[in-house]
């Protein structure tokens, strides 16, 4: 048992915890979770007078915090008996919120117990930041001032934003998701989608229900590669939080990705509509140095710089060999066909340049090895010149190692 009486206040994450007071004040997202990170450090030590007058400032400012009611509970309890397990006191919770919709006591206390774990571990393990790690999939960020990316396992949600081409962390989020987690595959199968999306509408909070808080942001699910993969369902938004409580379990939206307000309400201020901020989903994030990312990032764009290369060479057998045959353009155009026009068009060329200008290019979540890469594209020949926007999927062949595009429009 733990000292003053207190066994086992969520022992997957007190069990393992270490003594990171100055760290949870340098890495909290906010206020709030500063104040629950300190209040599990004084049970944990079980200074339970400490907690009690933490609890109490903590849900003075915060009363709507359900995790602060269930520490306040647990603490209560642990004064007059040992603490058997979390969540002892479950029917507080039910009276503090006299809501018939809320679930059972039991799954109510479960969400909350599950936040915990993500807040705690965040706070545990947030050596990403003081070591200078970074997502791998942010090989190039372009022209995007800011990019968001979440890792859904863990329940956080990083903002970066672009400074001189680097990926710099300037804050970060708890994360609630989908009540059945994440990888969406069909309409109303409440997960989170996993993939690369871009922000493309803001809805004010006046013309949304409650639940939505203080207002969303729309992704683009289903993209390309959803729809090519036969995945279904819509609106998928990142969202602020019911007025009724200050945040959700990890795992309880029915497919959006959901902020407390507080949170909502800042990071808005980075996000640019028209711009169509980025929003990588990630099941769960790579962390590499930015030493590793700079070698990726010259390995990527070698790539792209060979297919540029042999598409001027006016070679159409090397500019070919760069496109994938099975499933060509996603299943939307017959390779065969668009071949042979392509060595007609190229039999009609004298030369050819083509300048590209990236936008982004990331690696893709939840699939092997693929990236995406969105650019402006001016071309010019002999006979033709234009501008285009474009993007592609690249993907690394199993049998021959080498990468080719399977979308190009």
């Amino acid at each position: 048992m733990l000292s003053a009486g207190v066994a086992s206040l969520g022992s997957v994450w007190v069990a393992q915890a270490k003594d990171h007071t100055e760290l949870h004040a340098e890495q909290a997202s906010s206020g709030y979770e500063r104040a629950v990170l300190e209040i599990v450090e004084f049970i944990k030590s079980g200074n339970l007078s400490a907690a009690q007058t933490r609890v109490d400032k903590h849900l003075q400012q915060f009363p709507k915090s359900r995790v602060g009611h269930l520490l306040k509970a647990d603490i209560l309890q642990a004064m007059a008996a040992p603490l058997q397990k979390v969540g002892a006191k479950a029917e507080t919770i039910k009276m503090v919120h006299d809501d018939p919709e809320l679930p059972p006591p039991s799954e109510v206390v479960k969400g909350l117990k599950h936040q915990l774990q993500n807040r705690w571990s965040h706070a545990r393990e947030a050596d990403q930041q003081a070591h200078a790690l970074v997502p791998a999939s942010l090989i190039d960020l372009g022209q995007h001032p800011h990019v968001l990316v979440a890792d859904m396992q863990q329940g956080r949600l990083y903002l970066y934003k672009n400074e001189d081409g680097a990926p710099q962390l300037i804050r970060d989020y708890y994360l609630s998701v989908g009540s059945a987690g994440f990888g969406k595959q069909v309409e109303g199968d409440n997960k989170t989608p996993v993939g690369v999306y871009s922000i493309y509408r803001y809805i004010d909070d006046s013309e949304l229900p409650d639940l939505y808080g203080e207002g969303a942001f729309p992704v683009n699910y289903p993209n390309r590669l959803d729809r090519y993969r036969k995945r279904t369902g819509y609106g998928i938004w990142l969202h602020g939080t019911p007025s009724n409580t200050y945040a959700r379990s990890p795992w309880a939206s029915e497919g959006c990705f959901v902020l407390s307000n507080d949170d909502f309400l800042d990071i808005e201020n980075y996000i640019d509509v028209k711009r169509r901020t980025p929003v990588i989903l990630s099941d769960q994030i790579e962390w590499v140095s930015p030493q590793q990312l700079a070698q990726r990032r010259a390995d990527y764009l070698a790539v792209l710089s060979q297919w540029k290369q042999d598409w001027e060479s006016l070679s159409t057998d090397a500019y070919l060999a760069h496109y994938s045959e099975n499933n060509f353009n996603l299943g939307r155009t017959d390779y065969r066909q668009w071949a042979k026009r392509k060595r007609e068009v190229n039999n009609r060329k004298t030369f050819v340049q083509v300048d590209m200008d990236i936008k982004h290019l990331f690696t893709y979540p939840g699939e092997q090895d693929m990236f995406v890469v969105k650019y402006q594209q001016r071309y010019l020949s002999n006979n033709y010149q234009g501008v285009a926007e474009k993007e592609q999927y690249w993907q690394r062949d199993a049998n021959s190692g080498r990468w080719q595009i399977i979308y190009e429009g």
